[in-house]
This record gives C-alpha cells, sequence and structure tokens, in this order.
C-alpha cells in the first residue's frame, strides 16, 4: 500500500490535470507535463518524509510520476490552433498501454503474495482445503538460505562452507526403511564419515525442517547416535508434499552443515 495507493493517486492526478490545462493551453502540452512532474514530485516529498516506506518504494512512486508525465507530453505533441483536434500518436501509446498493463499485473502478484485474496474471494476461487482448515492465498512460507538479506550473515556462511569442503567429511542422509507419511512415524538416519572413511562418533546431529507452504509447521530434532558414525531418529510428519531439510552436524570445533529437500506422502 506505501507504493500502491500514492503512486496511484498521483498517476490520475497528473492525467487528470494534464488534459485540462491542456485542453485549455493546447499550445503547451509539453511544459505543462513537465510542470506537473515537478509539482507532483514536491507533493509527493512531505508524505514520503514523515511516513518514510523506504528509498526503493520512494524511488519508484517518484519515476512512475516522472515516466506519466513524460509519456503525457510524448504522445500529445504541442498544437498550432486552439480549436484544430487533438493530435494522437498511437505507436508510442501501445508502447505504453502494454507496459501499463506488466505494472498492472505486477502489482496485483505482489499484493496477493504479501496479504492474499479475501477469505470471500478465496473460498469461490481456491479449491477446498483437505485438512478441513480456512483457505489461505498468501505465502507465509520459509526461505532456507536467507543470508544474502545480511551481508554479515553472507560471509559467515561463505567462510563456514570453504572450512567444511576443506575438512572432507562424507554425509549420507535420507528416510530409512519405509517412505515417509504423514502420521506414521519413520525413521531419518544420518551417516558421517571423515575423508578416509571412519565414522565420526560423538557428534551432535540437529535436522530442522522447513515448510515452504507455512513456516508456522517448522520443526527441530536432534538425532542420537545409534552405531559410531551412525545417527537415528523416529519422525511423524504432521503434513504432506514438499519439506526443506537442513542438518548441522557439530563434533568438537568442527561444524558441518547441508540441507536438501524430501516429499512426505499422504497416510492413509
Amino acid at each position: 500500500m506505501n507504493l500502491i495507493f500514492p503512486a496511484s493517486i498521483g498517476v490520475v492526478s497528473i492525467i487528470a490535470l494534464f488534459f485540462l490545462l491542456k485542453w485549455r493551453w493546447p499550445q503547451a502540452g509539453r511544459p505543462i507535463a513537465t510542470i506537473l512532474g515537478i509539482l507532483s514530485i514536491a507533493a509527493y516529498a512531505p508524505f514520503g518524509i514523515i511516513d518514510w516506506p523506504g528509498a526503493d518504494v520512494v524511488t519508484m512512486v517518484v519515476t512512475l510520476y516522472i515516466i506519466t508525465a513524460f509519456i503525457l507530453g510524448f504522445i500529445y505533441p504541442p498544437q498550432k490552433d486552439k480549436d484544430a483536434k487533438i493530435a494522437f500518436h498511437w505507436g508510442p501509446a501501445a508502447i505504453i498501454i502494454f507496459l501499463s498493463v506488466v505494472v498492472l499485473l505486477d502489482s496485483i502478484f505482489v499484493t496477493l503474495a504479501s496479504s492474499g485474496l479475501s477469505q470471500r474471494a478465496a473460498q469461490d476461487l481456491l479449491p477446498k482445503p483437505d485438512e478441513g482448515t480456512k483457505v489461505t492465498s498468501f505465502f507465509p512460507g520459509t526461505v532456507a538460505r536467507d543470508f544474502q538479506q545480511k551481508e554479515r550473515l553472507f560471509n559467515q556462511y561463505n567462510d563456514a562452507l570453504d572450512e567444511q569442503i576443506q575438512r572432507g567429511w562424507k554425509v549420507h542422509y535420507g528416510w530409512w526403511g519405509s517412505a515417509p507419511q504423514t502420521g506414521k512415524p519413520a525413521a531419518f538416519r544420518v551417516a558421517v564419515f571423515d575423508r578416509d572413511g571412519k565414522p565420526i562418533d560423538g557428534a551432535l546431529v540437529k535436522l530442522h525442517f522447513m515448510r515452504p507452504a507455512d513456516k508456522r509447521k517448522d520443526f527441530m530434532a536432534t538425532l542420537p547416535e545409534m552405531a559410531p558414525g551412525i545417527y537415528q531418529e523416529s519422525l511423524s510428519m504432521s503434513n504432506p508434499g514438499l519439506w526443506q531439510v537442513v542438518i548441522h552436524i557439530e563434533k568438537d570445533d568442527a561444524n558441518f552443515e547441508l540441507d536438501g529437500q524430501t516429499n512426505i506422502g499422504l497416510g492413509n
């Protein structure tokens, strides 16, 4: 809303004032567009400063104002005669209409991804849920590798990755025995060996299961050591479908981390 509301109000105002002033002064199309572009930025400045939405949002709003004013001045050239028919260039207008539709659709997609449909619209448009819960249309999921959001964490992850590559540990992991299904315990096993094939015993092995569709379903588990280098635990998954798995192994001052995906079947 910090982007859509001021951008839409400003663009509509620029277009409406442009045609009103162009009707009064048909020879001054481009000066009118230039003045409206400057005035729109000046009008938005106090709003943006008081309720600062972020530099990216401010940049997009200001850019939309400038582009709108520029386009109007470009496709409606000056008229020599006030009573003459307003000239119009369909070529640039077609390109502008196409790009406007793209921007509109992208805005709708971003809004739906962050806020979702209304409950009534979700009930009418989306399929009925299998679990008996209310349908949601937004994306509340989690991102396993979101280190790019913070440079410090990203650098730490790169350093740790270099260390574990040099260490040369070999890790085998996955479900042991039957395929996992919801509501049925299944064994998850992690086998850890050094570069010479010797088992890494006495380590702390943790699993972090993350649900891309709903981060509220995320959970962690610690695997006990069943045999030298073999860590295993029976787990019962709550929801079918795709899960992300992050495995973290600690041994003395050594740390090893890797991630993968697992698909859980629907139990009977």
